[in-house]
């Protein structure tokens, strides 16, 4: 896909370069009917819009990304706690939860990251979330130390609860204001290309190499922005490394000590 994405973006600087040689104007230079300053005005602007647009994109859209890490840290922060208070609990109830917290952990990090990516949610961990408070309710109150355990557990099952909704509903959500924003921008990136050569430019070897130079960026910078609309892949996808490493917390906690 990246090799395709860099082809046609090398392609777009041949056809603009190309473009460029055979649409040089010359009649217009000649005669001193070309307007150089009404055309540097308005592509000023353009430029100037072109840039506030991307600009905007890629705040909200790198927002996204930056919203998916906190909200899957603080998860598994208390994935992990609930994971310690439950060792206060009986036996056999502890070895349930923390059973159930595990499994937790690793259906995010290996099923649902990827239905994530597709616009969807998982309901196997949906569920499993669900059994965990559960089990968690159902924890005996009758000591100190249990009360106090099953009162923490239960709220951060509420945090791992909302900071799930929150990347579920990025996750899920069409992204239309972005979308938008990138259509727009795509628009500028094309008026950036076009404006120049419809006003005509010489054909001296600077100017081409300027307008080919000039598409290759411009190519390059739609080809990332489409890449920021997919939070959980590519580039600059997150990962679920705070998944990942909450997984290999879990497992070094299980090893029975020597």
């Amino acid at each position: 896909m990246i090799l395709i994405s860099l082809l046609a973006i090398v392609l777009l600087a041949l056809a603009v370069a190309g473009f460029t040689v055979l649409n040089a104007r010359r009649k217009a230079s000649a005669s001193g009917e070309a307007d150089s300053d009404s055309q540097s005005f308005v592509g000023g602007v353009l430029s100037a819009l072109f840039t506030v647009v991307l600009a905007f994109y890629i705040v909200f859209a790198w927002q996204n990304g930056d919203d998916i890490d906190k909200a899957s840290q603080q998860e598994t922060n208390a994935l992990i706690d609930v994971y310690w208070q439950s060792s206060v609990a009986p036996q056999q109830q502890a070895s349930a939860i923390q059973s159930t917290i595990t499994q937790y952990t690793a259906r995010v990090a290996d099923q649902e990251w990827l239905a994530h990516d597709a616009g969807e949610a998982d309901p196997e961990a949906e569920q499993l979330l669900a059994e965990l408070r559960s089990q968690v309710l159902a924890l005996p109150a009758d000591s100190e130390a249990l009360k106090t355990s099953r009162e923490q557990s239960l709220q951060d099952i509420r945090q791992i609860t909302e900071h799930r909704q929150q990347r579920v509903t990025i996750a899920t959500d069409d992204q239309s204001f972005n979308v938008v924003l990138l259509v727009a921008s795509i628009l500028g990136a094309v008026l950036m290309i076009a404006f120049p050569l419809l006003i005509g430019l010489s054909m001296r070897p600077a100017n081409v190499a300027v307008m080919a130079l000039l598409a290759v960026t411009l190519g390059f910078t739609v080809y990332m922005s489409f890449e920021l609309l997919h939070p959980f892949s590519g580039p600059f996808g997150v990962d679920p490394d705070s998944f990942n490493a909450a997984q290999e917390t879990f497992q070094t906690a299980s090893r029975p000590t020597s």
